[in-house]
């Protein structure tokens, strides 16, 4: 009998591949997610994220390839794992006919590990009066309390598709800055979509940049930027860029990562990117 290999893994994607239509969605993921990392999905709409999210959360079957969610099939979660995830989609759920006081007291009821103080503080922070109507809620104010919802029992993982969208740039600001402390506080891992670039410099640990179903490249925020680079060259023949991971190459440049400050010959110039950079370089 083999040993028993323990994981502290909170989500594992291995070799995921997931097709909608005869399209390939997800193709080759391979990501894992350990307590404490807060792991931002970069890609344009329609690149994969949402899927990706959802498969995490059994909501979505992958076609080949494994997820674990807590070391579980994302399908066969019991009651008392899924009482460890939190998750917030692009669009807010119900609650309509109750009060958002009721709401959460509802809510509230299925979590024994529900953080009162932190309720209170965030529907202060957010502006929310508890004796407001849910239907009478803007988009922002419903996404702002699906965030408390999904945060306020302190989950171990915590899943957010693209969640502060519908915020207004200082709420947006302030939240990402929680979802960072709340991580390192609680040990939790974190992993949300978005395209916006300065949400992820803001808060992330590390970054998967996604483009048609690709984890492009995963790795840590400040690793990724030390050796992300553009090089630009006259003569593309007389360029060896075997020694690197080529993210995009177009005529007379390339991005390359793994960048260590070597000379390579042929190239012309080399640049540094912004994460905002990086991500049009790669979508052109």
């Amino acid at each position: 009998m083999g040993a028993i290999i323990m994981t502290t893994a909170l989500l594992e994607y291995k070799n995921v591949h997931k097709i909608f239509n005869q399209n390939m969605v997800l193709k080759n993921i391979d990501l894992t997610i350990e307590p404490g990392m807060v792991v931002g999905l970069l890609g344009k709409n329609g690149a994969g994220k949402t899927t990706l999210l959802r498969s995490a959360l059994g909501l979505i079957e992958v076609d080949t390839g494994e997820v674990f969610t807590l070391g579980e099939n994302p399908t066969q979660l019991d009651a008392e794992l899924k009482s460890q995830v939190g998750y917030v989609p692009q669009q807010a759920f119900g609650y309509e006919g109750f009060s958002i006081r009721e709401a959460l007291d509802l809510h509230s009821s299925f979590y024994s590990k529900w953080d009162n103080t932190l309720e209170l503080d965030w529907l202060k922070r957010f502006e929310l009066n508890s004796d407001d109507m849910v239907e009478n809620l803007s988009i922002g104010q419903r996404q702002a309390l699906a965030l408390i919802m999904a945060m306020a029992y302190r989950p171990k993982l915590l899943i957010l598709d693209e969640p502060v969208a519908s915020l207004d740039p200082i709420a947006r600001r302030e939240f990402m800055l929680d979802l960072f402390d709340l991580s390192l506080e609680s040990g939790s891992g974190v992993i949300f979509s978005t395209h916006i670039t300065s949400d992820i410099e803001r808060v992330a640990t590390h970054v998967a940049l996604v483009k048609d179903g690709e984890i492009k490249l995963f790795n840590e925020l400040d690793e990724l930027k030390a050796s992300v680079r553009k090089v630009s060259f006259s003569n593309e023949t007389a360029v060896n860029l075997s020694d690197f991971d080529i993210l995009n190459k177009q005529h007379n440049a390339a991005i390359i990562s793994g960048y260590q400050e070597q000379n390579i010959a042929g190239v012309n110039h080399v640049s540094t990117l912004s994460l905002e950079q990086l991500f049009v370089e790669l979508h052109i």
